[in-house]
C-alpha cells in the first residue's frame, strides 16, 4: 500500500496524529502538511488520509481548497479523513462530519476524531483571549486518542 497522508495543523494536535498514523501504516506513507508544504499529485497513491484540526468551527481553507481542486483525483483513492477538535464528543463528530463533503465521507474507509488536545502556549493572544471567552479555560488540556489510531488504521486496511 502506498499512502499519503494530508493533514492541516498550525499548533501540532493534527500534525501529531498524521506522524501516528504514518507510524502505524509503515515504510512507504509520506505526510504533507497544506499550510506549509505544495499540493502533492495523487497519481502514486493508491490511499489518501485528510486531516486537520478544528478553528472556529471549521477545517482550514487549505484542506477545503485541496478538496475542492482534487475531487477527480481522491474518486479512485481509498480515503481516510480524521479531525482534531476541542469540542465535546457530539459536537467534535458533527465537526467531522461538517469538514470533509458529503461524497468522501460516504466513501472513506475509516473516518474518525483523533484528539482534543488544545496547546495554549502555542495560540496567538487573540486566539487565547477567545479561546479563554468561550471556554473558559486556559492552559494546555486534552490529548490524542491511541485507541482511535489504532481503530482508524484498523477500518483503513481491511
Amino acid at each position: 500500500m502506498k499512502a499519503i497522508i494530508l493533514y492541516t495543523s498550525r499548533h501540532g494536535c493534527a500534525e501529531q496524529a498524521a506522524l501516528a498514523l504514518r507510524s502505524r501504516l509503515g515504510e512507504g506513507t509520506e505526510t504533507v502538511n497544506l499550510m506549509h508544504n505544495y499540493s502533492p499529485s495523487l497519481a502514486g497513491f493508491d490511499t489518501v488520509i485528510l486531516g486537520g484540526s478544528i478553528y472556529y468551527g471549521k477545517i482550514q481553507k487549505q484542506m477545503s481548497e485541496f478538496i475542492d481542486r482534487e475531487q477527480s483525483g481522491l474518486a479512485d483513492k481509498r480515503i481516510g479523513l480524521y479531525i482534531c477538535a476541542g469540542e465535546s464528543e457530539d459536537k467534535a463528530g458533527l465537526e467531522l462530519l461538517r469538514s470533509f463533503p458529503e461524497s468522501l465521507c460516504l466513501k472513506a474507509k475509516a473516518a474518525e476524531v483523533l484528539g482534543n488536545e488544545v496547546k495554549f502556549s502555542k495560540l496567538s493572544l487573540a486566539e487565547r483571549l477567545v479561546y479563554r471567552a468561550v471556554t473558559g479555560k486556559s492552559g494546555d488540556r486534552g490529548r490524542l486518542y491511541t485507541n482511535r489510531i489504532e481503530n482508524f488504521v484498523f477500518k483503513l486496511l481491511r
